[in-house]
């Protein structure tokens, strides 16, 4: 697959979850296993939730739809999205050996991260020309 089709594909996935965190926090957080400790602490979790999966993975989504657009002159953005999503893949695949079995969804989402990660890693680091460089 062309590193411009795999990023842009990932990012347009990435940026749509991070809109679905945005619009819907309680949703993702119901998702993933969390609830607020306390009546008093909903809102806090809410804007965690938005926060993190929310505005932090649709910036990641765009960035990564930016990076797309010139994978060879933009791999630095590539690059840095393709090591955030390997940063969640290290994360969850510590927490799994410290913690045990997270079931099903919890494998589906360490193979999730990791593979985007991957998939990133080899956009970015693809040898394609630079769309502004001059043949000479």
């Amino acid at each position: 697959m062309n590193p411009r089709v795999m990023a842009s594909f990932l990012g347009a996935i990435t940026l749509a979850l991070g809109i679905g965190g945005l619009v819907s926090p309680d949703r993702v957080m119901a998702f993933v296993g969390f609830r607020s400790s306390t009546e008093a602490n909903q809102v806090l979790a809410l804007t965690e939730a938005r926060a993190v999966y929310g505005g932090m993975f649709a910036m990641l989504g765009a960035l990564t739809l930016w990076g797309a657009i010139d994978p060879g002159g933009k791999r630095a953005w590539l690059l840095m999205a393709a090591l955030l999503w390997l940063g969640l893949f290290a994360g969850r695949a510590v927490g799994i050996s410290i913690d045990g079995d997270p079931g099903v969804f919890g494998w589906f989402a360490v193979v999730f991260e990791g593979a985007f990660g991957i998939a990133l890693l080899w956009s970015a680091l693809a040898h394609l020309p630079r769309a502004n460089a001059q043949v000479q």
